[in-house]
């Protein structure tokens, strides 16, 4: 065994850095100074030592992962000049599989170099294989201390995936780590074998899968934590059932197997390609390059077709022109080790086209805001040129006190995770920051599975943007990072998480809009809408039933539904043409509009109508209230009193109004007062009483100079018994259908005279998620529809204030 770097040559890393990356880069034709080809019917004991068992004679049960196996010297295998790491379902002690671990301490051990393997990784949820590295003498302290480098670690529950990371910082649970994900075109990595190295040299790790460049890190990646990475490191080859990363387990799976045909260190880098793997429909200007390349040699490129090369033929950066077709670029040169090809291949994505908006904040959203933990304002755009004009966007200050910032909304239009995880659809968004190019924006799917503690269940899918135009509007598109939880539910997400600028503590300011889906094909013409009743700038008398219509259209499919809005909130819906539905006016300024949904999905949002409803002249005054009670008259003594509060037909306070009425109970007179300016007056008895008192109160007459005292409008005329038994058989009646629901339902409200009404829709927690403006209505039924409620909350209630009283139906359920 030679090790490039030797432990006792580990003084002289800094002096010989730079004469080592001039070797490591030149070089043409590295040499293996260790490996195993794996060409016996054994494991080489002389490169290689089993570790055995669940981790807790080291300290670290489970080791340190919450992992589910004990290893056995017994599933590691050599034959066909293969290795095998076999997970079993076989229960040792308290574990309840077994499987294999391999290292190499003290028969291995290196400081620079490539290290590589060629692997073929298995199928199967909850398994978790790695190729990795440990430092030998833990020099800067304990895990992570001293450093660890995952070359490839394989979350079996999503086959198209790898990842690639270093372990770093404070100890545990202060630890620190980056890494990057590396993701197939097509086909599954257990499908076939497949290269994963890192080159290592002073301060710099690349990696790579089939010599194609995925990650670079440096120590400036690291700042302001230690770089670890300038001791000897050794290798480890495990397969982990469970665990941390390798979530739940399907024990129908085993045995399976890690199929390991080599491991090599080499003195030197090989050549390797770098560029986009996956490229947008005819997208131009897409740069192709081959590193550890000597200076002036020649490289043939060859493209897919459609695809031009078109600049840079013949060296080593290429810049290629694509078509509508997928396939492979290639480059081919001839090195003093012969003639070499390099191939990535490169997925040409279909053409994306607008399906509907999440958010956009010119028109109704179709998600719901849940919370956030920095700033947010619906406000003017800040520069209404280049790709973004709306009136109105979104603008978001991030809390500079949160690593993990989050905006979160509720979504109910996302029926399919998958369909965005495959790229069979898009997230797309306009962003105009102060934050500096390279700033990434996460996009994250949840189900209802997921809570601030217990990361990664039920993260779907992460998406993430970066901003590359500061101080101006772009439009981002979001590119799948990972998908954390690989068992998460395609069909059950509630949630969708923006993370700007996730780990760190910035505090810059994003404005975004037109946060969209689009998909993948043919385009969809969207419908058209407007509203055609009533006309613009109309006036309605407060408390009128107005019949909104529109007209709405689809060219290339149908309507299904519009919906129409006051100031926003929905007023009513209409599955057939003509569209229309009644609304009753409240005083003050509306802007109506209509949204019309089509059969694919598209939603087109018409220009809005103002109205105005202008408060109805009053005719009549009533008796809203009576409130009875007793004052002190001195010696133990008592009166009584009686307040009685009025109103007019429109729901105002009238003052200056004659009210006479009679106590009865303990008390027998009859007494007089004025309303003053808030409609009410106090009555007081003459009489004063000692003991317990009964104080009752009927209103028997009202005067005013111009409003006719209308007593069959009466909330109350009298307290006491009776007076409760006449409300009784008077008093508003509120259904709800169906009860349970799903995500909508219907109240109805039957007034047995004109009253003030407002209603209010609570969810579990006692939050206001919906509201009826106050209006006054005439006597008869209405029906209020309430859509898009969250179904994460199990059960809603209503209160309706009428006439000042309160009406519950104190639980609506939701199937």
């Amino acid at each position: 065994m030679t090790p490039f770097l030797s432990h006792t040559m580990r003084g002289l890393c800094i002096a010989v850095s730079l004469i080592l990356h001039s070797f490591f880069t030149n070089a043409q034709c590295p040499t293996v100074v260790w490996g195993d080809e794996f060409e016996n019917t054994s494991l080489d004991l002389t490169k290689w030592s089993y570790q055995i068992g669940d981790g807790c004679q080291e300290g670290i049960c489970g080791w340190g992962n919450n992992e589910l196996q004990y290893y056995k010297e017994s599933n590691v295998t050599v034959s066909n000049g293969q290795l095998h790491i076999t997970a079993k379902k076989e229960r040792v002690q308290a574990k309840s599989y077994t499987s294999g671990r391999i290292r190499t301490i003290n028969k291995g051990e290196w400081t620079y170099g490539r290290f590589e393997a060629r692997i073929k990784l298995p199928y199967g949820k909850g398994l978790w294989p790695a190729f990795w590295m440990l430092p030998t003498d833990e020099v800067y302290g304990g895990w992570p201390q001293s450093g660890e480098i995952d070359i490839m670690e394989f979350v079996a529950a999503d086959p198209t995936r790898t990842l690639g990371n270093l372990h770093y910082g404070d100890p545990y649970p202060n630890n620190k780590y980056q890494g990057a994900s590396f993701a197939l075109n097509s086909g599954n990595f257990p499908d076939a074998f497949h290269n994963f190295a890192i080159e290592w040299e002073p301060g710099i790790i690349r990696w790579f899968v089939d010599d194609i460049l995925f990650m670079t890190k440096t120590t400036q990646d690291l700042t302001p934590y230690n770089w670890p990475f300038d001791q000897r490191f050794h290798f480890l080859l495990n397969v982990a059932v469970g665990g941390n990363l390798g979530g739940a387990v399907d024990d129908t799976i085993f045995p399976k197997v890690m199929d390991v045909d080599y491991v090599r260190v080499y003195n030197g880098f090989k050549a390797y390609i770098t560029g986009d793997r996956t490229v947008a429909n005819q997208e131009a200007g897409v740069t192709y390059n081959i590193g550890n390349l000597v200076s002036g040699t020649a490289v043939t490129w060859t493209v897919p077709a459609g695809a031009s090369v078109v600049s840079g033929q013949g060296s080593a950066q290429a810049v290629v022109n694509f078509g509508t077709t997928s396939g492979n670029v290639v480059a081919t040169f001839n090195t003093a080790c012969g003639t070499q090809q390099l191939t990535i291949p490169v997925y040409v994505e279909p053409a994306f086209n607008k399906e509907f908006s999440f958010e956009n904040f010119d028109e109704p959203a179709t998600v719901t805001l849940n919370t956030y933990t920095g700033t947010l304002a619906e406000v003017s755009n800040p520069s209404a040129t280049g790709i973004n004009t709306s009136a109105l966007v979104g603008r978001y200050t991030r809390n500079s006190t949160q690593q993990y910032d989050v905006l979160v909304y509720n979504v109910t239009n996302i029926t399919d995770g998958s369909l965005y995880s495959n790229k069979s659809k898009k997230f797309y968004m306009d962003v105009h920051t102060n934050a500096p190019a390279g700033t990434e924006i996460l996009l994250q799917l949840e189900t209802s599975t997921a809570t601030s503690s217990n990361y990664p269940t039920g993260r779907h899918s992460r998406y993430v943007g970066t901003v590359t135009s500061p101080n101006q509007w772009q439009r981002i598109v979001f590119e799948l990072l990972d998908k954390p939880d690989g068992s998460a539910s395609n069909t059950g997400i509630t949630k969708m998480i923006l993370l700007f600028a996730s780990n760190t503590f910035t505090g810059h300011t994003y404005y975004f809009d037109n946060l969209d889906s689009y998909t993948a094909g043919t385009s969809n013409a969207p419908p058209t809408v407007v509203i055609t009743s009533p006309a613009s700038n109309a006036s309605f008398a407060s408390g009128t039933v107005v019949n909104v219509t529109a007209n709405a259209a689809d060219s290339d499919g149908t309507v299904s539904t519009v919906e129409f809005f006051a100031n926003g909130t929905l007023i009513g819906s209409d599955s057939s043409s003509p569209y229309a539905t009644n609304w009753t006016i409240g005083t003050g300024s509306y802007t109506l509009t209509a949204r019309a949904t089509d059969n694919a999905g598209a939603a087109t949002t018409s220009a809005g109508v103002s109205v105005s409803g202008t408060a109805s002249a009053p005719t009549y005054v009533y008796v809203s209230s009576i409130v009875t009670g007793t004052v002190s008259a001195g010696g133990g003594s008592k009166s009584g009193t009686a307040t009685i509060t009025l109103r007019d037909n429109t729901g105002n306070p009238v003052s200056n109004a004659t009210v006479t009425g009679t106590f009865s109970g303990s008390f027998s007179e009859t007494k007089s007062g004025v309303t003053g300016t808030s409609g009410t007056v106090t009555l007081t008895t003459t009489a004063k009483l000692k003991g317990t008192l009964t104080v009752n109160f009927c209103v028997t007459s009202v005067t005013h100079s111009s409003l006719a005292y209308n007593a069959s409008a009466n909330t109350i005329t009298c307290t006491g018994q009776a007076a409760a038994a006449a409300q009784m058989n008077d008093e508003p009646k509120l259904t709800a259908y169906p009860n349970p629901f799903s995500q909508s339902f219907e109240l109805s409200i039957h007034l047995p005279k004109e009253s003030k009404v407002s209603v209010g829709l609570y969810d579990a927690s006692g939050t206001l998620v919906q509201t009826v403006e106050p209006q006054v209505y005439r006597a008869g039924a209405y029906t209020i529809r309430f859509n898009n409620l969250d179904s994460n909350s199990r059960f809603y209630f209503v209160k309706a204030v009428i006439n000042d009283r309160e009406y519950y139906i104190r639980q609506m359920n939701q199937n």
